[in-house]
Formats: structure tokens, sequence, C-alpha cells
């Protein structure tokens, strides 16, 4: 039986997502959780769009839950994130959540269960945010139906106060998948994707402090899904077109673009292929991954203008689960860039775990 609450766009993440639903039955009940993410990724990128770098280290988030209702429950802790080779963490910050549910429906307030939880396509949330910005402050609104999946959200990611020498930032979106046809092996949906990065503020000191600005990125697809027995367990195909456009004339390269992003997955059981093809023309998106920007991003190299971007990336892809709440993911991501003629790949490792213990 197929489960759109449970898909993803693109990549499937489901064993390095966060989101929980309310259990009713542990009404009044408090319990400590555990969890920890450890993470390998090696970029050997040469280019001059995106940086080559290693992110080599372990996150941690212990936090106690109560319910002092069947659909509520608080939740407060503290997420950690230690790089190796550095002796000091990289951050430490308080978690705190309320989290109110009424049948398939969450409202959350707090800490959001964001970043690979969206289901946003990578050209419009980098992948590698789950490491970088793994922690969401705001609000959300959630629906999870076997043939709808909602997600609505904002994160305030940076906050002013009078004086302040920069733009507040607000991150916001909508991300939406409605299955249209279903059936026994077979099921066809309709993906649609929003999302807005605000900078402005009445009340800061900075010399962009007249110029509000406002970045929209959208996305709209078609996903068509076929499972199988034997070998080959399902094949799945995702098409997106994807725009880019700017509010004002604060960008000095592009004010509006677009991008068409293909994808063939198969899904074996020995491992899952994913084949992508990407191609571009101005298209830019802050939050967006870097390989699909026509504006650069390598240290070496800022602001390098590649408006034509055309990229064909292979996926090879492995999760075990080793354990219960204990699951390792491989992957191996080469691409080849068609207008730069150049190979160049990653790799990463990923081991997540979660675990409740009930205290009272």
């Amino acid at each position: 039986m197929f489960s759109t609450a449970c898909s993803n766009a693109q990549v499937n993440n489901t064993s390095l997502e966060t989101f929980q639903s309310i259990d009713s039955t542990k009404n009044q009940q408090l319990y400590f959780q555990f969890n920890s993410f450890s993470f390998l990724k090696n970029n050997e990128y040469f280019g001059k769009i995106a940086d080559g770098y290693t992110l080599f280290g372990n996150q941690f988030s212990p936090k106690m839950i109560y319910q002092p209702a069947p659909n509520i429950s608080v939740e407060a802790g503290v997420y950690a994130w230690k790089d190796f080779g550095n002796d000091a963490f990289t951050a430490v910050q308080p978690i705190f959540t309320v989290k109110v549910q009424k049948d398939s429906a969450q409202f959350l307030f707090g800490n959001l269960e964001g970043q690979l939880n969206h289901h946003l396509v990578e050209p419009m949330m980098n992948f590698e945010r789950v490491i970088l910005n793994r922690q969401e402050y705001g609000l959300q609104y959630t629906i999870r139906k076997s043939k709808t999946f909602f997600d609505s959200w904002i994160d305030w990611q940076k906050m002013i106060y009078k004086g302040s020498d920069f733009q507040e930032q607000i991150f916001g979106g909508i991300s939406w998948n409605k299955t249209l046809v279903q059936k026994k092996n077979f099921r066809l949906s309709l993906p649609l994707q929003l999302t807005l990065k605000h900078h402005g503020g009445q009340i800061t000191s900075s010399k962009d402090s007249g110029q509000v600005i406002t970045v929209m990125n959208t996305a709209l697809g078609i996903e068509a899904e076929w499972r199988m027995r034997g070998f080959v367990q399902k094949v799945k195909t995702q098409n997106y077109w994807l725009g880019y456009r700017q509010n004002s004339g604060a960008n000095p390269y592009f004010m509006e673009g677009s991008g068409i992003y293909l994808n063939l997955l198969t899904e074996t059981k020995v491992l899952n292929l994913m084949l992508s093809y990407w191609q571009s023309s101005g298209y830019m998106s802050e939050i967006g991954g870097d390989l699909y920007q026509s504006v650069g991003r390598v240290y070496k190299y800022p602001n390098t203008v590649e408006k034509e971007r055309k990229l064909l990336i292979v996926r090879v892809m492995k999760d075990w689960k080793l354990i219960d709440n204990l699951f390792l993911t491989f992957r191996f991501e080469p691409y080849w860039d068609f207008n730069n003629r150049s190979f160049e790949h990653s790799e990463s490792l990923f081991l997540t775990y979660r675990q409740n213990f009930r205290l009272k």
C-alpha cells in the first residue's frame, strides 16, 4: 500500500527525518529521548560554483518530552554540534517545542521539524542543511495523510533589535503533495512547493535598511511510481519545473530564472540508483544546493556567474537498519558538468539513532 505521507521529494530521506507524531496512549507520561546524528560528507569539487570540503562529526539533541494531554506534548532539551578536529563545540543551543495534534494535523511552536522534513527538492533546499543548519525556530503546521502531504512553516532565522547593523531574515514556505491516482502497484501524484526568503526590518541601522528584499522560489512537478516484485522493487520518476524571482533590484545578477529537474529512481533489493538531470538559466536559491546555482559560492572564486547550468547526476544509495532505532545511510554521488566538461563526486555516510526512555 502506498503512503504519500512518507514519500519524499527527490531522494528518499526517511531514515534521516525527525518527524514525530503524538501517541495519545502516552497521556501524562514523561520521557527522556536521546537523538544522535553522526555524519561524514566529502565533496570532491574543484570548480567555481560549489566548494569542495569535508563535514565530519556528531550532533546530539537529548530532550525531555511530557504529554499533559493525549494530543499535546512539550519538549525541552539541548542541541550540541561537535566537529571532529575541533576542540570546541561548533554550536550549543536550547530546544523547546510545544506540539498540538488533531487527527493527522500538527501545529508546532518553537523548534521546528524542519530541513529534510519539508520534502523540498534539492535545488530549493540544500541537503547539507541537515548538518549545517539543523535547527529551525518559529511556527509550523503539517498534515500527513495517506494521500496528502502538507507542510507550512515560518523559520525566524535572524532577529534584529533597535540599532542592529544587519537586517532580519525570515524563511517560510509551503510544501504540498497530493496523490491523484492510487492503485495497488501504481501511484500518480502532484507536488507543489513554494518558499520565500525575506530580508528587511524598520529598526536596523544597516546601510541596506531601506532595501526590503523578498526572494521567491517555486517548484511544480509530477511524480509516477510503480511497485513490483522481484529484484527491482520500485521505479519512480519525478519531474519538476522550478522558478526563481526577486521583488527588488538588489541582486546584481538575475532578477528571475528557471530550471527543469528530472529524476529516475530505481530501488532494488541490494541498493538504490537514481539518475538526475538539471538544466537552468539564471536560477538562484539562497537555501538551495550549491551545485544548482547560476552564481557560484566558492570561497576562492566568489560570485562566479554561469547563467546556463547543465548537470547529470548519478546517485548510488543504501540504507541499513542495524537494530531498532539505529540506521546507517551510504551515498555516492558523482556528476558531470556539461558546460565545464568536468567530472566531480561526493561521498557520504550517516548514522542516526533515536530512542525513548520512559521516566514516569
